[in-house]
This record gives structure tokens, sequence and C-alpha cells, in this order.
């Protein structure tokens, strides 16, 4: 993937952490309907399910992981642990919604303990990405029924 675009990647990414989604959603929602609940409740529940239940990778690339993360931990030592730094992430062009400000501050969070171990930045960054899995999926769950559900079929990802 050296010679691909960030937006090739980031499709890619995308379409990773979607597989990984729908191969959870899918025989949860299979579940509830054989349950005998109505398709509308079902799909809800099974998104929610799916969400709160999915420990998937981090899908995202090491350098711009390796460059948010250098940015945190800056912010927290300039403003000490647990300093709410999103002003400045705004300015800086960095703000995220609150779902992927979670992401980010979970894998600064698992990079800081490797850093206490010994590894420097970069490794510990690299063995989050490569080991790591996320506590849940880390998206709402009207993106999920939007987005990742309702589409599938038609990129065959089920």
């Amino acid at each position: 993937m050296n010679n691909t675009s960030s937006s090739e990647v980031h499709r890619f990414l995308c379409q990773q952490r979607d597989k990984e989604f729908l191969a959870l959603y899918h025989p949860t929602l299979d579940a509830l309907l054989e349950q005998g609940l109505p398709i509308a409740k079902a799909r809800q529940a099974a998104v929610e399910f799916t969400i709160a239940n999915g420990h998937p990778r981090y899908h995202v690339n090491h350098e711009n992981a390796y460059r948010r993360v250098c940015h945190m931990l800056k912010a927290s030592e300039k403003h000490g642990n647990g300093a709410r730094t999103f002003d400045h992430e705004r300015k800086t062009g960095l703000a995220e919604t609150r779902q992927r400000r979670h992401m980010w501050e979970e894998i600064t969070q698992q990079v800081r303990e490797l850093i206490a171990h010994g590894l420097s930045v970069d490794r510990a960054v690299e063995h989050v990405l490569e080991h790591g899995r996320e506590s849940r999926f880390f998206i709402t769950p009207s993106t999920a029924l939007t987005k990742i559900c309702t589409h599938a079929r038609s990129r065959a990802l089920r």
C-alpha cells in the first residue's frame, strides 16, 4: 500500500472495519429475527449490541496514528493528564467527533502504558495498531445503520 493515496488507504481501512462489524452484526440480527423481533427493532438492537460488544482492530494508518498520539501526549504533558484540549484541537484542525476522540484517547492510553515500559512512541503506536483491539466499535448506531448495514450487499461484505 506504499504507493496509494491517503484517501485510498482510508477507504480500505473503513472497509476492513465494516467487514469486522458485519461479521458480528449479521449473526446477532439473525438470532434476534429468529426470536420473532420485528425487523426494525432487530436491526437497531443488533447494531447496538455489535457496537458495544465488538472488539475490532484499530483501523487507522500508522502515520496518522503517530501524529495524533504525539499531539495528544504533548497536550497532556502541557495541560496535565486528563486535561481537555479540544479547543486547541479545533483550532489546529484536529477536532474529531466524540466517538473518534474516544478512540484516539484509548489508543493514546495504550501507547502511554507501553512507553512507561520502555518502548519508543513509534514502536508503541506500531504495537497497538498491530496487536491492540478497540474496547468497542467507535461509531454511532445511525452511522452503522445508514453507512455499513444498508450497503453490505452492494459492497459484497456479507
